[in-house]
């Protein structure tokens, strides 16, 4: 049988130093289909370039944003004061930077058949173990990887590695074997590759670091199929409740040979990007900062509380009044681990941001290719205008319905129609795929995907049923607008908004130093209103991405676990404004 070239080259890029040259292979060849025609973008730090960035000089990037905790050299410390504050922090951004370093590892340097065995007590190397490569390439050059079997090995290998480690006397729980991941990291690169630049403007008009563009990555290496044990779904892993909350749905649609087509929104990124996004900045905004944000997609805000909480509690050696909330996320990783009490972040999210920069670290070289930007036009129809999808296909110019044809150029844009595959030389629209587009499906509205240009040929062919107040076209000035301040230092002269939006930067910002009192709160509320007003007065996407980020700020203020972080805020007078009694 022959070797399947895309598959091969995916496996090499993953595993050797020819990864940057084959990313631009891919690109230009085998995923060619999901690139615009053609493309001029400004440059996401202002300068033009007409081809390519990468993430690795952008000024989003975490090591530029976040540099005292990421890449300053350290504060001399005085040598006559072993419990000097300087003393302390260099401490926690060490045992943080160490951390880092483990997933930086993990992510890009260690691929998916290596595993490293770790005496945990004194980080000593013992082994580092290699699975078969070139067994594993043979076995599944005929099919994508499937890296759920290659981890099953892994398994069955991790449980040999510690039992011959137990019986050198090491203790069962002091030995950690920690698998590479670098293979999926590269994969899910190249499944954004339509896609990322948006991510990147989002997260800039947001205040959010590059970190938050490697969500998709950390959960789902950007599969948009799948479905978590708590019932989170798409790449971004959005539960339920926030999907309908932000209006995106599941419904049917019915065809032209009599069955239905499913529709699951969830799975297309430009339906679910700004959703995942803004709900990290409200996270952002309600814990304090953009890191513990980050780790509270994951883990939940109530976790990032109680990690503040033991801080406070647990943690008065490394605490002050000058103290942020980040101090104490990094504690809570380091130093203060053992401290926090038993829950999900314990298990499953302590590492959570520290995969996120790996992953962005192992790719932040890799050239991002700006012709390979998703160029659409996210459409609906008119009330109660119906078309067929056929129909629609045929007016548009260049529908050539015998090869590679608008339908598989439909089914690309449109990942979430579960449309079914031509078979064979089938040419054309099959029937069980030509799908009867509407308004909308119940109360559900029916969006769907165009090429750039489309709508203003289908009104030449003589079809205006495209509602023009419904469309949202994705190009060149998509997410362009000015950076929001609320995150990034020395943004203030940049920002654009009203007084109510400087009266939030500001208590954000105070946030950041503890700021969780009743009478923040209470500001927060009165806050929230002025938006809700705001967004009705001056409809706008702004306005619309500033509203969803304040209710969710909003909504988890108003819990038991803020009022238990409230009440040892107080006990301990590290807010910097102290209600009254």
């Amino acid at each position: 049988m022959p070797r399947n070239p895309l598959r091969s080259s995916i496996f090499r890029a993953s595993t050797g130093a020819s990864c940057t040259i084959l990313l631009l292979l891919f690109v230009s060849g085998e995923l060619a289909p999901l690139a615009g025609r053609t493309l001029h973008f400004m440059d996401i730090r202002g300068e033009t370039d007409e081809n390519s960035f990468t993430l690795e000089k952008l000024d989003a990037h975490p090591d530029a944003v976040f540099h005292s905790w990421f890449s300053d050299p350290l504060v001399e410390e005085e040598e006559d004061a072993e419990e000097h504050e300087t003393v302390i922090r260099n401490r926690l951004v060490r045992a943080f930077r160490d951390f880092l370093d483990l997933y930086v590892q993990r992510q890009g340097e260690d691929d998916n058949f290596t595993l490293r065995v770790v005496d945990n007590r004194t980080d000593e190397l013992l082994e580092i173990h290699e699975l078969n490569r070139e067994d594993w390439e043979n076995r599944a050059m005929d099919a994508p990887w499937d890296w759920d079997i290659v981890d099953e090995q892994r398994r069955r290998q991790t449980r040999v590695l510690v039992d011959k480690y137990v019986d050198q006397d090491i203790p069962r729980r002091a030995i950690t074997v920690k698998w590479g991941r670098r293979n999926q990291v590269v994969e899910a690169r190249i499944r954004e590759l339509g896609y990322i630049e948006y991510e990147v403007r989002l997260a800039k008009i947001l205040g959010l670091s590059l970190l938050v563009t490697e969500t998709g990555t950390v959960e789902t290496f950007n599969r948009d199929d799948l479905v978590s044990a708590a019932g989170a779904r798409g790449r971004y892993q959005i539960m339920p409740f926030l999907l309908r909350l932000n209006d995106i749905h599941r419904y049917r649609l019915g065809t032209a040979a009599g069955n239905t087509i499913r529709v699951y929104e969830e799975r297309h990124p430009l339906l679910t990007m700004e959703t995942a996004f803004t709900t990290i900045a409200g996270y952002r905004n309600a814990v304090g900062h953009e890191i513990p944000g980050i780790s509270a997609y994951h883990s939940g805000p109530g976790n990032i509380f109680m990690l503040y909480r033991t801080f406070l509690e647990e943690g008065k050696d490394f605490h002050t009044r000058e103290s942020t909330v980040m101090d104490a996320y990094i504690w809570a990783i380091t130093d203060g681990f053992d401290k926090l009490s038993s829950s999900s972040f314990r298990t499953h999210s302590r590492g959570y941001v520290a995969s996120a920069y790996g992953s962005l670290r192992a790719t932040e070289s890799l050239p991002v290719d700006k012709t390979a930007t998703l160029q659409v036009e996210r459409v609906q129809l008119r009330s109660a205008e119906r078309i067929n999808l056929s129909r629609l296909l045929e007016l548009l110019p260049g529908a050539d319905l015998s090869e590679k044809n608008a339908y598989d150029r439909f089914r690309e844009h449109n990942p979430h129609f579960l449309l079914p595959e031509r078979s064979g030389n089938q040419p054309g629209v099959p029937p069980r795929g030509d799908v009867q587009l509407v308004s909308r499906a119940g109360q559900t509205p029916v969006r769907f995907f165009l090429p750039a240009g489309s709508i203003k040929a289908l009104f030449a062919a003589g079809f205006d049923g495209i509602d023009p107040e419904k469309t949202f076209h994705f190009g060149q000035d998509t997410y362009g607008g000015a950076p929001w301040s609320y995150s990034i230092p020395d943004l203030s002269d940049a920002f654009p908004g009203t007084v109510w939006d400087r009266q939030y930067d500001e208590l954000v910002q105070e946030i950041a130093r503890f700021g969780f009192t009743n009478e923040n709160r209470e500001r927060l509320a009165t806050l929230t209103e002025r938006f809700e007003a705001l967004a009705r007065e001056q409809p706008s996407l702004y306005r619309d991405m500033q509203l969803n980020i304040i209710r969710t700020h909003h909504r988890l203020w108003h819990s038991e676990v803020f009022d238990r972080l409230a009440a040892v805020v107080r006990a301990t007078a590290l807010s910097e404004e102290t209600e009254s009694e």
